[in-house]
């Protein structure tokens, strides 16, 4: 069956024949706008086969249970989270729903949260929560001072953690299980827009048990986030090195002693990025570092472009970069128009394109070549190229050779599951030209090319709704797998867990200088 007709089926079987009004749309304007959102959906989107076998859904069957809370979803509140629930069926962390002027209208809410942190336990079978960090003044915390790290979360608000967790799964974007349990657990002390406000108690309370297997139950005040302190047990340390230079994207350690190691304490991949590793390469250059090996920390870090950049000057080997491609659809041909208008802009004013190295003109090439060319033979996706052509044309093999000055020791990696996007790029990268020996947990798997927003509209009108995204193009692997939902391995697996938060960096470390020092 084909996807029109596979629609059309899909469609019929949730037809609703007798609408009510509620409000100032029907019961059957609701109903049209969840048909015209997974339309869309169906025709943009770059789905992942790969993170849709692990989930195990399909489309557009998986869209299904939600038309019924589109229909109910009687006030602006609840329609909204209908369309968030919607849009997290799709597992992508780079994908959200946002209100927009003349839309649906949410009441604003402050930006609070409990003082105290919580995160993932990666050692244990069934999910798990622990303490992670606590506000400086405890006195503000019944049984406050019972709270130690490392106690594990036994319910919220009453509700024990494990259904909670799936009480609020449809809320929570997420590429792989992992991505999606670490980035909850930062979020689990928070009070904003994340859920519907009846989801939350006046007071954040929770039950906990100790190491010693007491339970206790704490009741904390939400308080404005810029007023609190947190001491948190997860925090990187390097003993043994010195930061002697800081940039945007990261700083940069040396030894203090004559062990010949060098530090990069990444936090993401800035428009800075080229500027910076000019910087610390004539910097190494002239200490005379070049012949050092390079520890790279990622765990923190989060996305942005260039990373093959970074890569040339890293290790002395030849790479192949990632490659990416186009879902075909009615979006596409504005899409490539929008880019072509911001390159004119950008060139009119001397500035080339932050994502890459040239001035933009790869691109472009690109897009109106090959991309436009696919759009009018119909094809699904496009050809794959170097991904967005950042750092190669499209006709090229993507392979990159290591800069004039570059580290030529041994390089070792640690990653996480907090961050994705073009740390997931820099990881595969890594990993699939086995550049470096990689250490921690896999990132967060969320990867594409670029995402389409829209806002959407209520059928046969003008009038706003909300702004929805999808993701209309593959991040391809330098092994030829698409990355979305599908994160490089770590060479030696050392989960965060309770047992470990406070001493995690300095296992980290230690087992790079086992690699490195011999």
């Amino acid at each position: 069956m084909n996807l029109k007709a596979k629609l059309a089926v899909f469609f019929c079987s949730v037809f609703l024949a007798e609408p009510t009004i509620a409000g100032d749309h029907t019961r059957a304007d609701r109903e049209a706008l969840f048909q015209d959102i997974v339309a869309k959906t169906m025709a943009r989107e770059a789905f992942s086969e790969v993170k849709n076998e692990t989930y195990g859904v399909s489309y557009p069957e998986a869209f299904a249970p939600f038309r019924q809370v589109f229909i109910d979803a009687d006030t602006d509140d609840a329609l909204f989270y209908a369309i968030v629930k919607l849009s997290n069926v799709r597992n992508d962390r780079h994908l959200s729903v946002a209100a927009v002027e003349g839309g649906l209208e949410l009441p604003e809410r402050a930006r609070l949260a409990a003082p105290v942190t919580f995160l993932f336990d990666f050692g244990t079978k069934t999910p798990s929560f622990f303490v992670a960090g606590i506000g400086d003044d405890v006195s503000a915390i019944e049984n406050g001072d019972r709270l130690k790290i490392g106690d594990q979360l036994e319910s919220i608000n009453g509700i024990p953690i494990s259904d909670y967790i799936e009480r609020i799964r449809p809320f929570h974007r997420g590429s792989t299980e992992a991505n999606f349990m670490m980035r909850l657990a930062l979020r689990l002390h928070e009070k904003n827009d994340f859920l519907p406000s009846s989801y939350y108690g006046d007071k954040f309370v929770a039950e906990l048990k100790s190491r010693t297997g007491s339970r206790y139950t704490i009741s904390a005040p939400y308080l404005p986030e810029d007023e609190i302190e947190i001491n948190s047990a997860w925090t990187q340390t390097y003993p043994g090195f010195e930061k002697v230079l800081s940039f945007t994207s990261f700083d940069f350690y040396r030894r203090t002693d004559d062990k010949k190691i060098v530090l990069f304490d990444w936090y993401g991949f800035r428009d800075d990025l080229v500027e910076s590793m000019d910087a610390v390469m004539a910097y190494a250059d002239a200490e005379d570092l070049l012949d050092h090996d390079v520890i790279w920390d990622g765990t923190q870090s989060r996305g942005g472009g260039r990373g093959a950049y970074a890569i040339q000057r890293l290790q002395s080997r030849p790479f192949k970069t990632t490659f990416g491609n186009v879902r075909i659809s009615d979006v596409i041909p504005t899409f490539i128009q929008s880019r072509v208008t911001d390159y004119e802009a950008n060139k009119a004013q001397n500035d080339g394109v932050a994502e890459t190295v040239d001035d933009g003109s790869w691109l472009i090439d690109w897009l109106t070549g090959d991309v436009t060319a696919a759009v009018n033979a119909g094809q699904r996706y496009s050809n794959n190229v170097p991904f967005k052509s950042a750092h190669l044309p499209e006709y090229s093999d993507g392979i990159l050779d290591p800069a004039p000055v570059h580290f030529n020791g041994r390089m070792v990696c640690w990653f996480g599951p907090r961050g994705g996007s073009h740390l997931d790029q820099f990881a595969a990268m890594v990993a699939d030209n086995t550049l470096c020996t990689r250490l921690g947990m896999p990132t967060g798997g969320y990867s594409n090319t670029w995402e389409w927003e829209e806002v959407l509209k209520w059928p046969n009108s003008d009038e706003p709704v909300a702004t929805f995204m999808w993701s209309i193009g593959h991040t391809i692997r330098p092994n030829g797998e698409v990355l979305e939902g599908n994160p490089a391995d770590v060479d030696e697996y050392i989960p965060l867990t309770a047992d470990n938060v406070n001493d995690y960096y300095s296992i980290l470390l230690q087992s790079s200088y086992d690699i490195l020092v011999k």
